[in-house]
């Protein structure tokens, strides 16, 4: 029997997963098919006699890419690599700087910490207004909001005690919104012009971020020593007005408005069962990933006797390991059979190699298997930065799979809810590490806070098996018969 046809925007389909809707429309016509996380994808042509054929569309490539493909990716990628400079840049030197000052280790902490926690309101407000503002006017403005940050902070070396403190809280936290507005914008943008291959994109755009992070520590580290406090953020601060001024330049027009007016519930996306559990588990990732930035230096320098540049050095080689990786975990997050697997796999080695910073006191002290020395140390870091990508390079998938899957159309809007949604949770765990953790090293000590985030991260492993079980037998007892003669068994 023929059913009606939907809205011409009609919702992806899933095939071949355990509970993906499947829509019928008319045996006249092609279905409309966006399967995010395909290699290979069926997409309807509508010519010009107003008839419509299917076409194949091929992965992600740079040769078969248009132009407006090519200059949103490297907009994009400049951006990455100079946002992240600009936030790597005072991990070597400003511990110590505000220690020095009269800052104690906690109160560092929640100078990193602030950054994340304005930065998560920024996300979930940008993300779903982006629409209405208009993403080219955020992106340009964010941009530039936070290189002018940048250049402020530096001024802070004028100043010292509870001036200095009061301060880096407050310009941190205006620097966060610009970072939240301009990230928000980026990921929607990708997310736009390669709906097919996010992961792919993503997971080739990390390799910028990754360069962004190996070369912000040491640069940092050196310019530090060169020209003080000053000098390090007045060098990033110039290199986003640059990058400001390339975007306003070479970005192209988005496709801002909502066909139909629809409106995308914020509330009614957090409730999806799976967009929860990966909203948590985003968390659990970024506070393991940002707990060692206030805290490495100072332990590397006491227990160690390493320098600035030596510790830029560490984090240059977590941003190395990390970028390595970061595109065969794209390629792989986009086949969505191996989503679960890889964040299985990804939180449990994670989980390992953080007891190896510092290292746990459960390795050297009660089973002393392990020396308490700077090599075992950097073993760790090495661990942590593919596990790391394996996690990180599903989550964003996942979230777009969650969201189709509930019936949301795949729009600008949309990617702006689910990017501003993403960026939110992950900027909640980069608050939660870096205050965490500077609480308890000021407590206990570098080792046992490795320790209690290696268990944290464990736990979201069993929990992510746990949903994973959970959700896989609901869907077999509330699936649909697939022919008649199933559903005249079951009726009999």
């Amino acid at each position: 029997m023929e059913q009606e046809k939907g809205d011409s925007e009609t919702s992806p389909l899933l095939n071949g997963h355990i509970g993906s809707r499947h829509v019928q429309l008319d045996t006249d016509s092609t279905p409309d098919v966006v399967t995010y996380g395909s290699v290979t994808d069926e997409n309807t042509k509508v010519v010009a006699n107003g008839t419509e054929t299917t076409e194949k569309k091929e992965g992600f490539s740079c040769v078969r890419a248009s132009k407006r493909q090519i200059l949103s990716f490297f907009c994009v990628a400049f951006l990455n690599f100079s946002g992240m400079a600009c936030y790597a840049i005072i991990t070597p030197f400003f511990p110590s700087e505000a220690l020095r000052r009269g800052a104690s280790q906690t109160t560092v902490g929640f100078v990193f910490g602030c950054f994340s926690a304005v930065q998560f309101l920024g996300g979930l407000v940008f993300g779903k207004f982006i629409t209405t503002v208009g993403s080219r006017f955020v992106l340009i403005s964010g941009v530039f909001v936070a290189g002018s940050c940048s250049l402020l902070f530096g001024l802070l070396e004028y100043t010292e005690g509870t001036t200095f403190i009061a301060f880096c809280f407050a310009i941190r936290s205006m620097e966060a919104l610009g970072v939240s507005a301009h990230l928000t914008v980026a990921t929607t943008i990708l997310t736009h012009e390669f709906p097919n291959d996010i992961a792919k994109v993503m997971g080739i755009q990390e390799i910028f971020v990754g360069l962004g992070m190996m070369a912000a520590p040491p640069i940092g580290g050196v310019l530090y020593n060169l020209g003080g406090f000053k000098l390090p953020f007045f060098t990033v601060g110039g290199l986003m007005f640059c990058c400001c001024a390339v975007l306003a330049v070479l970005v192209p027009p988005q496709v801002d408005k909502q066909e139909g007016k629809r409106d995308v519930s914020l509330l009614y996306f957090l409730r999806i069962p799976t967009v929860i559990m990966t909203c948590g588990v985003t968390v659990v990732l970024f506070s393991t990933i940002e707990y060692l930035n206030p805290v490495l230096q100072p332990y590397a320098t006491k227990e160690f006797n390493l320098t600035s540049p030596q510790v830029g050095l560490i984090f240059l080689l977590l941003a190395c390991v990390y970028a390595l990786f970061a595109p065969a975990w794209g390629w792989l997050a986009d086949k969505k059979k191996y989503a679960r697997i890889m964040m299985t796999l990804g939180l449990l080695v994670l989980s390992a190699g953080t007891l190896l910073i510092g290292p746990s006191p459960l390795l050297t002290d009660y089973v002393t298997l392990l020396p308490k020395a700077l090599w075992i140390n950097i073993v760790g870091i090495v661990v942590i930065a593919p596990s790391t990508g394996s996690v990180l390079a599903n989550l964003f998938n996942v979230m777009l799979w969650a969201a189709s899957d509930a019936g949301m159309e795949t729009d600008f809007a949309t990617y702006g809810l689910v990017s501003g949604t993403f960026g939110a949770f992950m900027s909640m765990g980069s608050f939660l590490g870096p205050t965490v953790s500077s609480a308890l090293v000021e407590r206990f000590g570098l080792p046992w806070a490795s320790t209690a985030f290696s268990w944290f991260t464990l736990f979201s492993m069993l929990l992510v098996v746990t949903f994973t079980i959970g959700e896989n037998v609901y869907k077999r007892c509330h699936a649909e018969p697939s022919t008649e003669e199933e559903a005249e068994g079951l009726l009999t």
